[in-house]
Parts: C-alpha cells; sequence; structure tokens
C-alpha cells in the first residue's frame, strides 16, 4: 500500500488541532493516523506552530473569560443561591489558579498531635509493654 504524502498545510491543520485537544482527537477528525500525528507533534520543526498555536489559544480565551465575566456580572442579580455558591467556588478555584495560588491543601497530622505531655507518657509506657514479636511476619497469605 502507498504511503499518503500530506501537504505542509494539512500536517500545519493536524498539530494545530492536536495541540488544541489531543493526539487521538485529532487523528479521529482528520483521518491521520495517530502514529503519524505523534510523530508530527514531537518532530522539532513544529514546535514553533505549537508554541504559537498556545499563545494565541491562551490569548483567546483570555478574551472569552472577559466577555463571561462581563456577562455573569450582568446576571448575578437573577441568579439562585445555589448557582451563586458554585459561581463563588469556580471563580475562586480559577482566581487562585491564574493568579499562581494554592489550589489544594495537604494536611498531616499525628494521633497523638492533641495528646497532653501526660498522655503521651502513658500511650508509650503501652506500647513498651506489648509483647515483642519473634521472627519476622510471613507475607505469604497462606
Amino acid at each position: 500500500m502507498a504511503r499518503r504524502r500530506y501537504t505542509k498545510a494539512e500536517k500545519a491543520t493536524v498539530v494545530i488541532a492536536a495541540e488544541l485537544s489531543t493526539a487521538a482527537a485529532a487523528s479521529q477528525a482528520t483521518g491521520v493516523p495517530e502514529s503519524t500525528v505523534r510523530y508530527w507533534l514531537d518532530n522539532p520543526k513544529y514546535a514553533e506552530l505549537r508554541v504559537k498555536t498556545r499563545e494565541e489559544a491562551a490569548a483567546g480565551f483570555s478574551v472569552l473569560m472577559y466577555m463571561a465575566q462581563e456577562r455573569l456580572r450582568e446576571l448575578i442579580p437573577t441568579m439562585e443561591p445555589r448557582d451563586l455558591t458554585i459561581l463563588l467556588g469556580v471563580s475562586a478555584e480559577k482566581s487562585q489558579l491564574l493568579g499562581g495560588g494554592p489550589t489544594s491543601r495537604t494536611e498531616t497530622r499525628s494521633l497523638s498531635d492533641d495528646f497532653d505531655d501526660d498522655e503521651k507518657q502513658r500511650l508509650r509506657d503501652w506500647i513498651d509493654a506489648l509483647p515483642a514479636t519473634v521472627g519476622v511476619p510471613s507475607s505469604d497469605p497462606a
């Protein structure tokens, strides 16, 4: 079977589509094999096009975000409390993300963090009084 030849414009169109979505989605939309799409995405020849596409997409999304914010400001007086709560949560999260702030919180705590000194000592004494195990426990479930 003869190999399909693609024009530069076709290749650029597929690379842009893949950059804005995924290689699989671009393949499905254009009919170009996914392996070919991935090869083009990895090709340094298209690096500048990928960067330009990302920058233009980001700029376009900024415009859309501004327009959506303006429209939401108009709609806020008519919104249901449930919808306002969702809007507040999403807005706060996106503001943190775009501003470089934290978007998640991780907390590590010890079981004994809230124990006073006496409780900690009694726990140590109790653990010390436990019988020692003989040998290493088997990892064999049988």
